[in-house]
């Protein structure tokens, strides 16, 4: 109790700041997002006159909250937008936006759309953090950028053949993220020697495009894995994981139980056998979890989760901010109350063993104070179970946002070290990353 009363005492001294970090994200003098349904957004492009601007997101995008911080508000950017667009925020995880992620073909976050409502055709895509002056640049070319796409596919479609279109083409479709690269990728793959697959040249479209463990391109690096390995080293046993995960995860895409093709998975485990694959269990692990998740049986899925909260606690009392998290992150379409209470009875056990740490991290138990809130919310717990969570989590929102500034202070470091060739540029503290 004395150690947490102790926190409170700091914490509170940095209150005042926190209210000035909150107060970065008013004004209203930036881009202005309208809301309502998908139809509804076309029909007001079409009744002003204007394209569609989308800002395509997901709540754990890092450079996503950077935008919308940072970029959105300023009111050089807004006076571009909203005269000549009507904005959107899409959540690709949530409502909608699953189905518009999948009918525009966004991969990465955040992609932004600019989109003409009358064909509900991509015009440009933007993948990444921009800085407002970018991506005022970026919104001014679209229509150019557009014909330039519209002249590439054109001189593609009419001389495939040629391995100079090709890469002008497939370069372009690279850079915006477009799921079009992958067709293109895969021909201009079969049209270089696969002697010269494992080199870095054209490893890197295999590694991003091919997706089949079972297909002919994945044959031949099974095949050749060791010369793979020789000339990427770790990437090529990454794509080999990627290979599996990915496939696995294509399996359990399925709204009933009965519709994954248990045949299939057997034929993939198999195939994990003879190649050695030494992680086995945490692919057949994944494919449990997203399987639970997308038939929607949340309760199993919690049965999971807390046994391994139990077994990562256990070992780590930072175990939640550094990867348990992603776990808890899957339950952002479930509306069951009690499984957010199972959710906000594990956010205790993390705060708790946090507390009891003999090496205190401030920023773990914010994350934790915030979730358990968002938890103890979507749950229906009123009283003071709420009002104490709403409270802490006031309080560590400004140790979270010292942390943020600490990471891209060293981000900026390193790359600075790496530029003068003192190191790799790795960012130190580098957060692990883990979980679904």
């Amino acid at each position: 109790m004395k150690k947490v009363l102790t926190i409170i005492a700091a914490c509170l001294l940095l209150l005042n700041h926190t209210q000035l970090v909150k107060a970065d994200n008013e004004g209203g003098e930036g881009i202005q997002f309208t809301h309502g349904t998908w139809q509804e957004v076309i029909a007001k492009a079409k009744k002003e006159n204007k394209l569609i601007f989308a800002d395509c997101y997901t709540t754990w995008c890092g450079p996503c909250k950077m935008l919308a911080k940072k970029v959105f508000p300023q009111k050089e950017v807004g006076d571009y937008f909203n005269a000549n667009f009507i904005n959107v925020k899409i959540d690709c995880e949530k409502g909608e936006g699953v189905d518009l992620k999948t009918k525009f073909g966004v991969s990465a976050f955040p992609t932004m759309l600019f989109i003409d409502p009358a064909n509900e055709k991509v015009l440009h895509r933007v993948v990444g953090f921009r800085p407002a002056e970018e991506l005022i640049k970026e919104a001014k070319g679209a229509p150019a950028e557009a014909k330039r796409a519209e002249s590439l596919a054109a001189a593609y479609k009419k001389n495939k053949k040629d391995r100079k279109t090709t890469e002008d083409y497939l370069s372009y479709l690279v850079k915006v993220s477009d799921p079009k690269a992958e067709e293109v990728a895969i021909h201009y793959l079969k049209m270089t020697p696969k002697e010269d697959w494992h080199k870095k040249d054209y490893f890197w479209l295999m590694s991003r495009y091919i997706k089949d463990p079972f297909g002919k391109e994945a044959a031949y690096f099974f095949k050749n894995k060791q010369k793979f390995i020789d000339e990427n080293g770790f990437k090529a046993e990454y794509f080999e994981s990627g290979l599996y995960y990915g496939y696995a995860g294509d399996l359990a895409d399925v709204s009933k139980k009965e519709d994954f093709n248990q045949k299939k998975f057997d034929k993939l485990v198999k195939f994990m056998e003879t190649n050695a694959f030494d992680r086995i269990e945490s692919v057949k692990d994944y494919t449990n979890r997203a399987l639970l998740i997308n038939v929607g049986d949340y309760n199993g899925y919690m049965d999971v989760v807390e046994a391994k909260f139990a077994e990562g606690l256990a070992k780590n009392p930072k175990y939640y901010a550094e990867s348990g998290f992603n776990l808890l992150n899957r339950l952002k379409n479930c509306t069951d109350k009690a499984v957010h209470k199972r959710a906000a009875d594990l956010m205790d056990d993390v705060i708790e063993q946090q507390l009891g740490s003999e090496e205190l991290d401030m920023f773990s138990l914010s994350i934790g104070y915030r979730d358990s809130y968002e938890f103890i919310q979507n749950a229906g717990i009123d009283g003071e179970r709420l009002a104490v969570a709403k409270a802490m989590s006031e309080l560590f929102k400004n140790i979270e946002q010292k942390h943020r500034r600490l990471l891209d202070k060293t981000y900026k470091e390193a790359q600075k070290a790496k530029a003068d060739g003192k190191t790799g540029g790795r960012t130190i503290p580098a957060m692990k990353m883990g979980g679904f």
